[in-house]
């Protein structure tokens, strides 16, 4: 397979939010940072190994997770976002959620963590959960790189965007917290997630 132009993990985030969805459409928006930590968290667990062929992504080049108040965790996704919707390649918008605790405070911890803000004030009575889309200058470049996917390649990111996007927050985490029982060592959510509903 010919080499593709794809070699850090950000163009494995901008790909994962341009690829379709259970809509079927580009640019499915993610509903959420939370659910697009626990989803590339997965990516890196389940789909890496079959999604980097002709690439030059590795697990030393991807984003790391470390065990967190919410399960896995990686401020580089943070980081990341910010870095895109700072160049007008991402835009986050407000949307209705049923996953609001989670998604303040596990947003609240990271601006306690890194003293860095995601753009809003962390007052649980105004926070309110964004999705995540590209914007027409980040649909124009992540384009490029998606047409540098084989079919193969595709179909997965496809098919796992799928899956992910359109499963409960909830159900993705007790998924990761059973699977990844070390990834969620330091959850206090883990009770709640993995007792009976």
């Amino acid at each position: 397979m010919a080499k593709t132009g794809i070699n850090n993990k950000k163009d494995i985030l901008l790909l994962f939010i341009y690829s379709k969805g259970v809509t079927d459409e580009f640019n499915e928006p993610i509903r959420g940072r939370t659910r697009l930590v626990k989803m590339l968290f997965l990516f890196c667990k389940e789909g890496l190994s079959h999604f980097k062929a002709g690439t030059e992504l590795n697990d030393d080049n991807f984003y790391t997770f470390f065990p967190w108040y919410f399960g896995p965790f990686s401020q580089q996704i943070y980081d990341d976002v910010n870095f895109f919707q700072l160049r007008g390649f991402i835009e986050l918008n407000n949307i209705e959620s049923d996953n609001f605790n989670v998604s303040y405070s596990e947003a609240n911890h990271y601006s306690d963590l890194t003293g860095l803000s995601i753009g809003q004030n962390f007052d649980q009575e105004t926070f309110v959960e964004q999705e995540i889309v590209l914007t027409e200058k980040g649909i124009s470049f992540t384009q490029e790189l998606f047409s540098q996917l084989s079919d193969s390649q595709k179909v997965f990111l496809q098919q796992f965007k799928k899956k992910f996007n359109s499963t409960p927050l909830k159900a993705i985490l007790r998924y990761v917290y059973q699977a990844y029982p070390d990834a969620s060592t330091n959850s206090i959510i883990k009770d709640n997630i993995l007792g009976n509903d």
